[in-house]
């Protein structure tokens, strides 16, 4: 049975294995939104790599239950179409980003992404996790880190990010990110 998820807290990432051995997010939700909505819109098989980035807690839901509720259910359905277009805003926004903006601009735009959908300053992941959203080489993360940690933008532990100054942190993250907030 395929499970639909409404996370309450934690931010899920979509990561796109290459055959080349490169990794890239290519999307990501978190408490605004759902996981398994690929079933609702009949996508039989969605192309790439789920994973939590942190711990989350939420509602499950068998997706055959989710179809119902949404052919039935206008303020369901109007939230469900409303979330999948604000992804394909994101998920284009993203392609640009991945292909024009530096590691460390992507590394900040990635941290103001997963505190404002996780609804958390501190992020309990890995510079290993990191490198697979950002798209680039676990050093690359690490220096990109050690350069916002000496502006003051973020202070970083074995395991963890605290966002310290999110205005610091915005100035060193891509237009992609400047606008979106903007």
């Amino acid at each position: 049975m395929s499970i639909a998820f409404f996370p309450d807290t934690g931010a899920f990432c979509w990561i796109s294995d290459m055959r080349t051995g490169h990794q890239v997010a290519v999307a990501l939700v978190g408490t605004e939104g759902l996981v398994g909505v690929s079933s609702v819109i009949a996508i039989p098989r969605h192309p790439h790599r789920i994973i939590a980035l942190f711990e989350s807690a939420g509602y499950r839901l068998p997706v055959e239950t989710l179809r119902r509720v949404f052919d039935e259910h206008n303020t369901l359905r109007t939230q469900v179409l409303g979330h999948i277009g604000r992804q394909l805003v994101e998920i284009s926004s993203l392609v640009a980003c991945t292909r024009l903006h530096s590691h460390r601009q992507r590394l900040a735009r990635w941290l103001l992404m997963m505190a404002e959908k996780s609804g958390e300053s501190s992020l309990k992941i890995t510079h290993d996790m990191l490198a697979q959203v950002v798209g680039g080489p676990r050093h690359a993360v690490t220096v990109g880190l050690n350069k916002l940690r000496a502006e003051g933008a973020v202070a970083h532990l074995r395991g963890r990010i605290d966002i310290l100054d999110r205005a610091r942190l915005l100035a060193h993250a891509c237009e992609c990110m400047q606008r979106r907030t903007g």
